[in-house]
């Protein structure tokens, strides 16, 4: 069975940046003008593609093209 990489969504990618750049979700938000929870949920969707566990595990040069 071939194991395939899921792609982070640009808005996955781009929250995630910031969470690793030491962000917190409700700054995220408020520079984002979107709900707290709605950056939960692309950075659960993130952590699940790339198979961690929290921020803590998110690269420093996550999003990076």
């Amino acid at each position: 069975m071939t194991e395939q990489r899921l792609e982070l969504t640009p808005s996955e990618a781009r929250v995630a940046r910031l969470a690793a750049a030491g962000l917190h979700n409700a700054d995220i938000a408020r520079e984002l003008q979107v709900s707290r929870r709605m950056i939960e949920r692309y950075l659960t969707n993130a952590y699940r593609k790339l198979d961690i566990s929290g921020r803590h595990a998110l690269p420093p040069d996550i999003g990076a093209k």
